[in-house]
């Protein structure tokens, strides 16, 4: 039978991806201010949960390509809908391209910093770019970079849209949608009406 909600491991991939995101758009922006030591601590930490939210977000993209999500709330028009599945699609790009990026970053930086996440794992270049000559790998280094730095804004955009939405759904409209999302909420059956 379909549900209105999201399985339980959409919701806790959701959650977990969600505050990774948080803390390592904090990490990355808090880099510029700090320098030493601290900076470099924070670059490793920033660099080991951007491969966990990798990691995870390839995990909900492989759950959710098996899994399809429920259904849109029928009381959503048809450009809610269409914008609903626009930002969800918009966060697979970030939550996979940003880590990408950041890793060809690494991978090609003339400082060539060994990653260890969390300080035990050792974690390699990413394939094809760390032996390139000087002169390309400074360009994908710089090309890269720019897209990091895009994809941190552009999930601040997004993220500012999805709240955005959230808060109209759940307090304008008071409509379904965020039960849909939240743990340990009731998992009702779909009605005829949906």
């Amino acid at each position: 039978m379909a549900h209105t909600r999201y399985s339980t491991v959409a919701i806790l991939l959701h959650w977990l991806i969600a505050a990774l995101i948080v803390t390592n758009l904090y990490l990355g922006f808090r880099m510029g201010f700090v320098n030493g030591l601290a900076k470099f601590n924070i670059f490793q930490l920033h660099k080991s949960v951007g491969i966990t939210i990798l990691v995870f977000s390839l995990a909900r993209l492989a759950w959710r390509l098996m899994n399809p999500p429920p259904p849109q709330p029928s009381t959503l028009k048809p450009w809610e809908k269409a914008a609903a599945h626009a930002v969800h699609w918009g966060f697979y790009v970030i939550m996979i391209g940003m880590p990408l990026s950041g890793w060809i970053v690494v991978s090609t930086s003339p400082l060539n910093i060994p990653t260890l996440l969390y300080h035990t794992i050792p974690w390699p270049h990413f394939p094809g770019v760390h032996d390139l000559a000087a002169g390309p790998k400074a360009s994908v280094n710089h090309a890269f970079d720019l897209t990091h730095v895009v994809l941190a804004w552009g999930s601040l955009g997004l993220l500012a849209l999805h709240l955005g939405a959230v808060v109209k759904h759940q307090f304008l409209d008071r409509d379904p949608v965020l039960g849909r999302m939240l743990p340990l909420a009731r998992r009702a059956p779909l009605t005829s009406e949906s």
